[in-house]
């Protein structure tokens, strides 16, 4: 009876620490919104802020070498009647939409994070670089100041 008690008790002990396990996976593979904009920043600020400013105004520390002031993103939305350019955006940021001052098609300045692959492990990267761009286009979507 002692051997079925432990053995009842080590397998709830195992079922339980899968289960924890489980979650912990899911949120790594469906992160929640407040975990997909927080990404956003940082992939905004490792990526855009030299050019955009870490506010997103067009005033990073680069942009006066620059021939064209960067768009203020905060701004998007106002451009574009009150309604957030989603679609707009994710294809300048992989570049299907080019911005002469992103590079060429071929080799914006941004791709090898968010454009595009047929790598060997295109199926994982992929994902990866579909959650890094929702993202992004996740937290430019929550600063939008409409005036």
């Amino acid at each position: 009876m002692v051997r079925v008690a432990c053995f009842a008790y080590l397998v709830a002990l195992l079922l339980a620490a899968c289960a924890r396990e489980r979650s912990r996976v899911r949120e790594e593979i469906v992160p929640s919104r407040e975990q997909q904009i927080a990404e956003g920043k940082r992939a905004y600020l490792r990526a855009c802020a030299s050019c955009h400013g870490t506010d997103a105004r067009g005033d990073g520390p680069v942009a006066p070498t620059l021939k064209v002031r960067p768009t203020d993103l905060t701004r998007l939305a106002s451009a574009h009647g009150g309604k957030f350019p989603r679609t707009h955006v994710e294809d300048v940021v992989t570049g299907a939409s080019p911005i002469t001052a992103h590079g060429t098609s071929d080799m914006p300045v941004w791709r090898i994070t968010f454009g595009p692959t047929s790598s060997g492990a295109a199926a994982t990267a992929a994902l990866r670089r579909r959650r890094w761009l929702n993202g992004l286009v996740d937290y430019l979507e929550t600063i939008q100041e409409v005036r």
